[in-house]
Formats: C-alpha cells, sequence, structure tokens
C-alpha cells in the first residue's frame, strides 16, 4: 500500500514535493526561525551526513579501569543518587 504524503507549494518557486509525516513535523517547529539559523542548521545537518558519526561501541567497549565489580560500581551509583 502506498504511503500517502502530504504536499508542500513553496510560494516563491511553485514547487510541489511530497512530504514525510516527520519532514513536516520538522518543518513546523523550525520554519519561524531566521535565515541565519536555518543555514547554520542546513550546514550541521550536510556535515553529519558527509561525516558520519563514529561507532562509540568500538571506542568505547573495554576502556573501563576499574577494581569494582559490576554490582559494586552500581551500589556506588545508586549511592550517590541518595546522598543529594
Amino acid at each position: 500500500m502506498p504511503r500517502k504524503t502530504q504536499h508542500v507549494t513553496d510560494m516563491t518557486t511553485n514547487v510541489v514535493a511530497p512530504l514525510s509525516p516527520t519532514s513536516i513535523n520538522y518543518w513546523n517547529q523550525l520554519k519561524d526561525l531566521s535565515n541565519d539559523v536555518k543555514l547554520e542548521l542546513i550546514s550541521m545537518q550536510s556535515y553529519s551526513i558527509v561525516h558520519p558519526k563514529e561507532d562509540c561501541t568500538e571506542v568505547f567497549v573495554g576502556k573501563w579501569q576499574d577494581e569494582r565489580t559490576t554490582e559494586e560500581i552500581i551500589d556506588d551509583i545508586h549511592a550517590a543518587r541518595n546522598a543529594l
């Protein structure tokens, strides 16, 4: 079954593009921002596509150095939370 899409017409160029509900939701949140902020966001998004995020698993797994057991670490975390 084909996905239903909404269409938004750009009033300056009369371009009609099918948009997903997620795209529409983001657009509704971003459309009133200044052009400078929109350009900054475009730049950040473009960078994130060209330079995908490094897999943190390979960076951090096995790097923690501690003499405590997992249970002791969890107990220490819980104790620290309750101390506040």
